[in-house]
């Protein structure tokens, strides 16, 4: 080969790989900017820069810290359908695959979507022993939240009570998984009928007093105008049809309201304990995995 020749070569190389360097250049650039806008908390803005990229240009490694940014992004938005949908879009040889692993399945169980995110959570990576334990604790908020209470006694001998980003949620799951099972059953249909004998005793039973009281007594109001009406007045009588219609009205809507209680009890019940967990499975996740 001669000099020239030698030349030529060295020239179409470098003029060949100039625009791959200007992308790959244009791009790290263009990342980095919408990653500092994020940690301005400028989601708006960021999002803009992300969304300008053509996907088709972008090499996979590109692809997936757009789309790591763009999920996490919708996380800290609370748009927790699309952020779980990006994270865990993200591919395993990507830098930000753990992270985006750990917080795609969260956002999935704090959608109750429980089959998906205990098949994710399976698979979860676990570099280290303290991932371990993070998989095993995040696992063990997911039984809780479908009320496996075995699956979650097995699950809590991988805690050790003595990670600093662990100790203090793992103590308080213990607490949550005690709580949800020593709670008594309520039945609607013993409060409707408790209800049915003594008016608003259903809701006492419930749990809920002061709506007990609240309804015992217009029941007792109507039934003793009724029962006044049909002394003095005979059962004929507009008084006692009108007092009798409410009587009834008010008697019918007191055990129906009973047997409601109970389950707006047992929701809210059921509710309160969902967020405490989801709430400290949500610590750890930003104590090991946010920097």
């Amino acid at each position: 080969m001669t000099n020239f020749h030698y030349w030529l070569l060295l020239v179409t190389i470098e003029f060949l790989t100039i625009p791959a360097l200007c992308q790959t250049t244009s791009f790290s650039q263009e990342w980095k900017f919408a990653h500092y806008l994020s940690d301005k908390e400028a989601t708006d803005e960021a999002t803009f820069v992300l969304q300008a990229f053509d996907k088709q240009s972008l090499t996979d490694s590109q692809r997936d810290s757009v789309a790591y940014l763009t999920g996490w992004l919708a996380y800290r938005e609370k748009l927790l359908s699309e952020a779980s949908d990006h994270l865990l879009a993200v591919s395993p040889s990507s830098p930000f695959y753990l992270k985006s692993r750990y917080f795609g399945a969260y956002c999935l169980a704090f959608q109750r979507q429980y089959d998906s995110t205990n098949a994710i959570m399976q698979h979860l990576p676990v570099p280290d022993s303290t991932l371990l334990e993070l998989r095993a604790f995040e696992q063990g908020g997911l039984a809780l939240l479908q009320r496996q209470y075995e699956r979650y006694d097995t699950l809590r001998q991988h805690f050790s009570y003595s990670s600093y980003a662990l100790s203090a949620e793992e103590k308080r799951m213990d607490a949550y998984r005690l709580g949800l099972q020593s709670r008594k059953h309520r039945s609607p249909v013993l409060a409707g009928l408790l209800s049915a004998a003594i008016p608003g005793l259903g809701k006492v039973y419930a749990g809920k007093s002061k709506q007990g009281i609240a309804a015992f007594l217009p029941v007792l109001t109507m039934g003793l105008l009724a029962w006044e009406g049909y002394r003095k007045d005979g059962p004929a009588s507009l008084r006692f049809l009108g007092f009798g219609s409410l009587f009834t009205v008010f008697y019918v809507g007191n055990i129906w309201g009973s047997t409601l209680a109970v389950k707006v009890r047992r929701d809210e019940f059921n509710r309160g304990y969902d967020n405490k967990i989801l709430f400290d499975m949500h610590i750890p996740l930003r104590n090991l995995l946010s920097r």
